[in-house]
């Protein structure tokens, strides 16, 4: 925070709350109130409704810079979720950094004329950007279908396909992840790397589900590298073996046993598998849903105002 020296201190008085300066209320606050309080002034410090240009009878004034007085009751809103045996440091602080931003805004006001930078027209650029974002966030929440089918998700891939080209390797795996000493492991090592049958095939899948700490069957669990590698015990050159090897191979830490199958591997610059991006080509189409549903509201409202004799557009293109 910035420090208030000189002549600029003379033009600033506190009226902390019932209190003296004194050392006992130069208090650090825990961090959840701290944020309240950053939160707090930074968005409501500068607000008009915290700028009084004389003091209003009945109110409880807590702190002045110049001819500007900020009151108790402008806290009321911000210091009901402070505790009560926390409320006066609260007070204090948020007091005396009001002032000092209040007095810093003065001098900027003096030194940089408002109209020299346009600031007027930004602030009303932002509010006006602010209405419409709230605007349209409740439109989306009211009337957005964020519904995606399987059948526009593959449409969308198949038209897009060449511009979803891998940027690293990826590799389609199978794994299970097992405490070492498991019950029954030994007995089912053979069966989880290598079932010969369709019954091995569901004793795996049901002792993997009762007993396994994580595991996959699924065909198209494709993994970056980098994933793979922070996942499971193994090395880069392990990773590169397996994709080579065709099987399950087991590697083990000090806790677990990991069985790992590498079934396929795309490499930088292939075309992504479908599975791989399906979540992100979810979130394209919804975006484009979002757009398509925000200007045919708006086109609504133009050509109702249009029709009203609400608006006209005395140019023609």
């Amino acid at each position: 925070m910035l420090f208030l020296k000189g002549a600029v201190v003379k033009h600033c008085t506190f009226y902390f709350l019932m209190m003296k300066q004194s050392a006992k209320y130069r208090v650090i606050l825990p961090l959840h109130f701290m944020m309240v309080f950053v939160f707090a002034l930074s968005v409501l410090s500068s607000c008009k409704y915290f700028t009084h240009k004389s003091p209003t009878q009945g109110e409880k004034v807590i702190a002045r810079a110049n001819d500007e007085y900020l009151y108790l009751s402008d806290l009321s809103a911000i210091i009901k979720n402070v505790p009560p045996q926390d409320s006066a440091a609260f007070i204090a602080n948020y007091a005396e950094s009001w002032v000092r931003r209040r007095l810093l805004l003065k001098k900027a006001e003096e030194n940089v004329p408002s109209d020299e930078l346009g600031i007027d027209k930004k602030v009303e650029d932002y509010r006006q950007s602010l209405l419409l974002y709230e605007y349209e966030k409740g439109l989306i929440n009211q009337k957005l279908d964020k519904g995606v089918s399987d059948a526009e998700i593959e449409a969308f891939y198949e038209k897009n396909k060449e511009k979803f080209t891998l940027e690293s390797d990826i590799y389609d795996i199978q794994y299970v992840q097992i405490h070492t000493n498991a019950q029954d492991l030994n007995k089912m090592r053979p069966i989880i790397i290598t079932p010969h049958t369709a019954d091995d095939t569901l004793k795996r899948e049901g002792y993997c589900k009762a007993i396994a700490t994580a595991y996959s069957f699924a065909d198209d669990n494709w993994m970056a590298s980098s994933a793979i590698l922070k996942q499971f015990p193994i090395t880069a050159a392990d990773l590169k073996a397996l994709s080579a090897q065709g099987k399950f191979t087991e590697f083990k830490n000090d806790r677990d046993s990991y069985f790992i199958l590498v079934r396929s591997v795309r490499h930088t610059g292939d075309p992504s598998p479908l599975e791989f991006i399906r979540g992100q080509i979810k979130e394209v189409i919804v975006n484009k849903k979002k757009v398509v549903l925000i200007q045919r509201i708006y086109d609504g409202i133009y050509q109702e105002a249009l029709k009203s004799g609400k608006c006209e557009v005395l140019v023609k293109k």
